[in-house]
Formats: structure tokens, sequence, C-alpha cells
């Protein structure tokens, strides 16, 4: 997988327009849990590149945070970069001095794990 900026939660950090999209005004707690990612990660779930910015002010650094444990506690294989600054919606991130890092990082990763030659 491959997660840049992710809604992960749809708990305390989650985004606010995402969780109504996606739940509807009034969810239920076991909606809230189905949908939040970090309380689905198993032992099965692949290999994780996953990166934010600390000062996103649309999607909370908080949502990586809580992936990057999931995973931890599942022992599943996962590189986190959280970068200091950022505007949400970076995407290649080529007009950002630091954050358009991130492309040649997750092609290092995809090395490292084998899913393409390096």
């Amino acid at each position: 997988m491959i997660l840049a900026y992710s809604v992960i939660t749809m708990g305390e950090y989650a985004h606010y327009r995402s969780k109504a999209v996606c739940l509807g005004p009034e969810p239920t707690e076991e909606m809230i849990e189905l949908l939040s990612s970090e309380k689905n990660v198993t032992a099965d779930t692949p290999p994780v590149f996953i990166w934010s910015t600390a000062d996103d002010m649309d999607v909370s650094v908080q949502n990586t945070y809580l992936f990057a444990s999931a995973l931890e506690e599942k022992k599943v294989s996962y590189e986190m970069h959280i970068f200091p600054s950022g505007k949400h919606g970076l995407g290649l991130a080529q007009d950002h001095p630091v954050v358009c890092e991130w492309p040649a990082l997750c092609e290092k990763w995809l090395q490292s794990i084998g899913v393409i030659a390096g």
C-alpha cells in the first residue's frame, strides 16, 4: 500500500467531511469501527509506505501515527515519513522543496521489498 496524507480513522482524529460523507450524520459505533482502518489491520495487511505532513490543516497527522501504530502492533512492515510542512493534497509535490522527495523514497522502498528492480 502507498498512502499519502490519508484519512485513516473515523474516531477522534477523523477528517470531519470524510466522516460525514462516508458515515452520514449519525454513525453508529459499529460503523465508526468498521471504517477506521487502524482498527482493521491484521497480520495479512500488505507492507505500507505512508507519509504525511505535520501541519496538514485538513487531515490530522494523527491519522498516520494511528495507522503506523496499528501496523507495528501487528508486525506489518511499513515505512513512514512525516514531513515538517506542506498543505494537504500535494500530490507528487514537485513544487515543494522537501516533500518532493517522497516519490524517490517510495521507489527505494518498493525496491527494498522486491516489488520493483533496484
